[in-house]
């Protein structure tokens, strides 16, 4: 069954990642931000093009992506494990296709990030001036582009991420399975005692102890610091257009960085979700 990793771009979604391969690596392994490590589980991307490759989907369409994504759930699923799947996908239902369904999820974990925040660092991460991001982070017609994949020529287009608003409210509406939904800022103010939250959620689908030492261990070994050294000195597979994919990792860097005027567009177009998460 699988459980959801899923987010917009650039809220916490990777580190949240790293913190779970660094809590659930074996003890001959090492942390890396590239290695896996062995691990009875491992997030992968989804929707995967290897997967689309592999049944013969034509992914240039993405009426086919849609109709797929039950099918390659079903497929992942074949493997009787717990599968942690990263998306950027809405959970959205196009043209009557589901993104997800009950017999194939499990349950899900959603980080969502102040979006003055994340229109700074997805700005970053595209290359692209904060205006241009800002109309795809609100607008429903915006797909994630896999920027270092060779068939994005194809036309590939991997999700729907959707405007910031509506991804959040997407999952937030999703009543098949409890999501555990956390905020960038809370993991950035209380690492321990929100990743003691995810792994009390975990325990809920799978057997392990919880740990403190390891819980610590693993918060230094993926705080922001040690993930960009890790990637200055070995590169990261995720990067995008834009050298460098871990920026600052600050809260609230948009009251230093981002133009008023952009910022308060931002506060007027997602108003009610950021009253209701805090951040108005």
């Amino acid at each position: 069954m699988i459980i959801w990793l899923a987010s917009y771009p650039k809220s916490g979604n990777t580190w949240l990642r790293m913190f779970l391969r660094s809590y659930f690596l074996s003890e001959q392994d090492t942390f890396s931000i590239n290695v896996k490590g062995n691990l009875d589980f491992e997030s992968e991307t989804f929707p995967n093009l290897k997967l689309f490759k592999s049944f013969n989907v034509d992914h240039s369409n993405f009426e086919n992506i849609v109709k797929n994504w039950i099918n390659l759930q079903d497929f992942i699923n074949l493997n009787g494990k717990i599968n942690f799947l990263k998306t950027h996908n809405g959970n959205y239902s196009i043209n009557s296709h589901p993104f997800t369904n009950k017999e194939n999820t499990i349950g899900g974990i959603y980080m969502v990030r102040d979006p003055r925040d994340v229109l700074l660092s997805f700005s970053h991460h595209l290359k692209l001036k904060v205006e241009e991001v800002l109309e795809k982070m609100s607008t429903m017609n915006h797909f994630e582009l896999d920027e270092n994949d060779p068939d994005l020529i194809e036309g590939y287009r991997r999700s729907l991420i959707g405007s910031w608003s509506k991804h959040y409210l997407s999952w937030k509406s999703y009543q098949a399975r409890k999501i555990l939904f956390l905020k960038y800022e809370d993991l950035v103010e209380n690492p321990y005692e929100n990743f003691l939250l995810v792994l009390k959620y975990l325990k809920n689908f799978k057997n392990f102890e919880i740990n403190e030492g390891k819980i610590k261990k693993s918060i230094i070994e993926t705080s922001f610091d040690n993930l960009k050294n890790d990637e200055v000195n070995n590169g990261f597979l995720e990067q995008g257009m834009n050298k460098g994919f871990f920026r600052k990792g600050k809260v609230s860097d948009w009251k230093e960085n981002l133009n008023s005027n952009v910022a308060k567009k931002v506060e007027v177009l997602f108003q009610k979700e950021m009253i209701e998460l805090g951040y108005l």
